[in-house]
């Protein structure tokens, strides 16, 4: 197969392919024998007739036509990855003759193509970067959460229930308009940490104060924004019985709760490993950030007119990515929709503008890669595809050829070209002391970064 490419306006170009006969004769040859094993012909077992009598009996220009439908998206998908398009829409076919077993087969394609964005500076663009600082109370507050985590319950008997007390109870609920039980609304030893947010807020309040052994019924309307819709608005009227109390028995911050927490001797030495802990995950997240910064900058720069069709195709990317990771959590995305309210189409709108900004920085980056000839390190693609390879349990040559077939590696080598691209550009970049937000400015941390999904890497083979 030969495929030349001629460039048009408006980001348009024309595939011109022309088949060789012999791919012609092996297209029309299966799908003879597709045909001969579907069609009862008289005096003949299914898929034994001869090819005469088939094209007898079906007609030669139909036996064609039906190639042509099944073959033709696959040449043309064949000539896209010979020539290393990047179609961004459906193409426009056009041809004069028909199949030829002899001559072959010619045909046109016009497809949009994706844009070729123009840098602005992208080299020593000057950016905020956070410095790494770890305070005292930073390092205090993290031993806390290990002395919680050893933390142990200890009954209370001289005094009644405040909050981040445990209760154990037993509770029922019954509807105040009809007196009749609410339904999963009793249970029995039912512990619970008073203040946490786990039950009604003001259930939780309504303990407050209670003595172990001690009865109390109080009343509760359920919020109108609560998860159980035939709850919202209703008043119920709880019965609770305070069995137990117990409170939290912190050990001692010391030389032995170090030995038993962790693998140092003295509480000094873990101090010591929490500092560096916080101050190597600050330190990822000002990089991280900073990342991003960069390539905020230099996308702003860039000028490139973002295809609605490519915006459309990140957004369906992005629902399809959120709706795996739900189910991947339990949920359906349709239990999703109906408990935020919210339809599909709702929620696309709502990332539409997200999409439409992550494009425009791919197709920074790709400008990036052209302009600094950076290509995909092959021995991170073959590290890559040997990962896809033990996750299905196949030789990974075999993936390899799949992937180049119906081009996918060269998707995984764009986008490694890409993450490349962007080391670059940090590299260059020039890092300035990070302003002080005013009083009262929130602050908010950026957390795109570009370049695919692991779960899209290991959807590719698959396609």
């Amino acid at each position: 197969m030969t495929a030349n490419v001629t460039k048009l306006e408006d980001n348009k170009v024309r595939l011109d392919v022309e088949v060789p006969p012999e791919a012609v004769r092996a297209g029309v040859e299966a799908k003879v024998r597709e045909l001969g094993r579907q069609v009862r012909v008289p005096g003949f077992r299914p898929g034994k007739a001869p090819r005469r009598v088939i094209e007898n009996h079906l007609g030669r220009d139909y036996i064609y036509y039906e190639a042509l439908q099944e073959r033709l998206p696959t040449w043309y998908s064949e000539a896209v990855v010979e020539t290393d398009l990047r179609p961004i829409d459906s193409p426009e076919i056009h041809f004069d003759d028909p199949l030829d077993e002899e001559e072959g087969f010619k045909f046109s394609a016009t497809v949009e193509v994706r844009p070729e964005a123009t840098l602005g500076d992208y080299k020593g663009v000057e950016v905020p970067k956070a410095e790494v600082e770890v305070s005292d109370e930073q390092v205090d507050e993290q031993l806390e959460e290990m002395r919680g985590q050893f933390a142990t319950l200890a009954a209370v008997e001289d005094r009644p229930v405040q909050s981040s007390d445990f209760v154990i109870m037993d509770f029922r609920g019954e509807r105040m308009t009809t007196g009749g039980p609410l339904e999963g609304g009793e249970a029995e030893d039912y512990m619970l940490e008073v203040g946490r947010g786990e039950l009604l807020p003001d259930f939780e309040q309504n303990l407050v104060g209670m003595k172990a052994g001690e009865r109390k019924q109080f009343g509760v309307t359920f919020p109108m924004d609560y998860a159980e819709e035939s709850l919202r608005g209703q008043s119920v009227l709880f019965h609770v019985h305070v069995k137990e109390i117990k409170t939290r028995d912190l050990p001692p911050l010391d030389d032995e709760f170090a030995k038993e927490a962790s693998e140092f001797e003295t509480l000094e030495e873990l101090r010591s490993a929490v500092r560096e802990q916080l101050e190597e995950a600050a330190g990822q997240r000002a990089e991280g950030e900073f990342r991003t910064r960069v390539l905020d900058a230099v996308a702003e720069g860039a000028k490139v007119e973002v295809p609605g069709a490519m915006v459309e195709e990140k957004v369906d990317e992005m629902l399809g990515s959120f709706e795996r990771s739900l189910r991947a959590q339990g949920m359906e995305p349709g239990q999703y929709y109906q408990l935020a309210g919210a339809s599909p189409e709702e929620i696309k709108e709502r990332v539409r503008p997200d999409a439409a900004d992550t494009v425009k920085k791919e197709l920074t980056l790709d400008a990036v890669v052209t302009a600094e000839g950076i290509e995909a390190d092959d021995h991170e693609v073959m590290h890559q595809i040997e990962h896809l390879a033990e996750d299905s349990e196949r030789d990974p040559q075999e993936i390899v050829e799949a992937m180049r077939k119906n081009g996918s590696y060269a998707l995984l080598q764009e986008e490694l070209a890409r993450s490349r691209a962007l080391d670059f550009l940090v590299e260059n970049a020039v890092p300035v002391p990070e302003e002080e937000p005013d009083a009262g400015e929130a602050k908010v941390e950026a957390t795109v970064e570009a370049g695919a999904s692991q779960d899209e890497n290991d959807e590719r083979e698959e396609s």
